[in-house]
C-alpha cells in the first residue's frame, strides 16, 4: 500500500508562494480602505454643499442679499435664516451658513447633517472640520481625514477634502 501526501519541499513551495500573495495583496487592501475612506468624506461634501446651496437660497429667498461692508453689532441679526428648528446666521460677505452661529440657535453645520458616529467635529465661527481623524490642534492643516468648511471665503465659501491621514 503507497501512502500519498505531500513532500516537505511542496509544502515549502506553497508557503512561499502564500507569502508572496499576501505581500502583494495586502497594500490593495489598504488602499481599498483608504479608498473608502475619501468615498465616505465626498459623499458628506456633497451634502455639505447642497446644504450650503438651500440656506443661501432661503436667504435670497427672505430678501438678503450680500453686503459691501460688515454691518456689525445689531444689523447683523438681519442675516439669520430661520428652520423652524433652528436659526442659521450667514456671512454678509457671501450668504453662506457660518460654521458656528454666534446669534440665535447658534446652529453649527453639523445640524444640517446626517452624521454617522464615526464622523468627529470641530467648529469656529469660521471654520467646521468635519471628517474621520482631525487635526490635534484643531485648527485646520493639511493633515487628517476631513473636510474643512471656511464660512468667510469670499467671494464664496469653501469646501475643502483633507486626505493626507485617510
Amino acid at each position: 500500500m503507497k501512502i500519498k501526501g505531500f513532500t516537505l519541499i511542496e509544502l515549502v513551495i506553497v508557503i512561499v508562494l502564500i507569502g508572496v500573495l499576501a505581500v502583494v495583496a495586502a497594500p490593495k487592501f489598504i488602499s481599498l480602505s483608504k479608498d473608502a475612506r475619501v468615498a465616505a468624506l465626498t459623499a458628506l461634501k456633497g451634502e455639505m454643499q447642497g446644504t450650503i446651496d438651500l440656506v443661501k437660497i432661503k436667504a435670497r429667498l427672505n430678501g438678503l442679499r450680500p453686503a459691501a461692508e460688515n454691518p456689525g453689532g445689531s444689523s447683523q441679526t438681519e442675516f439669520l435664516v430661520d428652520f423652524g428648528y433652528g436659526a442659521s446666521e450667514v456671512d454678509w460677505r457671501n450668504l453662506c451658513p457660518e460654521a458656528r452661529a454666534e446669534l440665535s440657535d447658534s446652529l453649527v453645520m453639523a445640524d444640517y447633517l446626517n452624521l454617522s458616529e464615526e464622523f468627529l467635529t470641530r467648529e469656529t465661527n469660521r471654520y467646521a472640520l468635519i471628517g474621520l481623524e482631525l487635526p490635534a490642534s484643531g485648527t485646520p492643516t493639511d493633515e487628517g481625514c476631513y473636510i474643512l468648511y471656511d464660512s468667510f471665503g469670499f467671494p464664496d465659501c469653501t469646501l475643502t477634502l483633507v486626505t493626507a491621514d485617510c
